[in-house]
């Protein structure tokens, strides 16, 4: 039977250790920022999916929350959507942090992919790090062990080295079908979520480590101001108006982001 679609379509997972820069490679590999980043761990609580259309190929990404050894409510909450978000995939993309052998948890992640025989691809970040590349022979080999990676791709998501490939790969490995997602759609994530998660993104990195995540950010109103009229929602070229609540744990860390005279909270 001849296929009946000229176009191509996959899903894929990112999955990995907390910090790994799974968000980071993601938005390099979209060419837009999708998902907010920083230096500390489990930066990305939920899924978010970025839609990357080229040419006949769709490829849908899900990044999600490190995996990790969860220590609270929300820990649990976010390992349990990237498990979830690992077995709806047609592939699974595993970052690691390049130079580092295998840790027990992603020994378990491997385990678990071999389990479902989830087609896989092995993405070994932060390779602009290594003064030594050779270091990465021994890490790959050992991976290469552990399971049948379609592809070992080491990859710079801050410089960009080895992304072009690792598109490539993931290209080849989708399926034919149709398009899920308008070819103009970036993310399925709405715009106040979106500003949501950059308000977030800011708190991260300024505030001091037991803070931030104890922090969520809702969007009370969002409105584009054109001339006189005002309209909810955003238009493409209009000027935002956005009222966000900044919700924290605990009542002293209100000051905290607030900072003397409003500074943290202007910053």
């Amino acid at each position: 039977m001849n296929n009946q679609f000229t176009t191509k379509c996959g899903f894929i997972s990112i999955i990995g250790r907390p910090n790994v820069g799974k968000s980071s490679l993601m938005n390099r590999m979209m060419g837009e920022k999708i998902a907010i980043v920083s230096p500390k761990p489990q930066t990305t609580r939920t899924r978010i999916t970025g839609v990357l259309t080229k040419g006949d190929t769709q490829l849908i990404f899900v990044d999600t929350p490190g995996i990790h050894k969860p220590k609270t409510v929300l820990g649990t909450h976010m390992v349990r959507h990237a498990s979830e978000a690992a077995e709806d995939s047609d592939t699974v993309m595993l970052v690691v942090e390049a130079g580092v052998q295998p840790r027990e948890n992603e020994v378990q992640m491997v385990e678990a992919i071999k389990r479902r025989r989830q087609p896989a691809v092995l993405a070994i970040n932060k390779i602009d790090t290594l003064e030594d590349k050779s270091v990465l022979i021994p890490q790959m080999a050992a991976f290469a062990e552990l399971y049948d990676f379609a592809a070992i791709i080491p990859v710079s998501a801050v410089k960009g080295e080895g992304v072009e490939e690792l598109l490539d790969q993931l290209s080849s490995m989708a399926e034919p079908g149709p398009f899920l997602f308008d070819p103009a759609t970036l993310t399925d994530q709405p715009e106040r979520q979106l500003a949501a998660e950059f308000i977030r993104e800011q708190i991260l990195l300024r505030m001091r480590q037991e803070i931030p995540h104890g922090v969520a950010v809702g969007i009370e109103r969002f409105t584009e101001l054109g001339g006189d009229e005002e309209e909810e929602e955003s238009a493409p070229n209009g000027r935002l108006e956005i009222e966000a609540i900044i919700y924290c744990e605990r009542e002293n860390h209100k000051g905290m982001i607030i900072g003397k005279g409003g500074s943290m909270l202007k910053a």
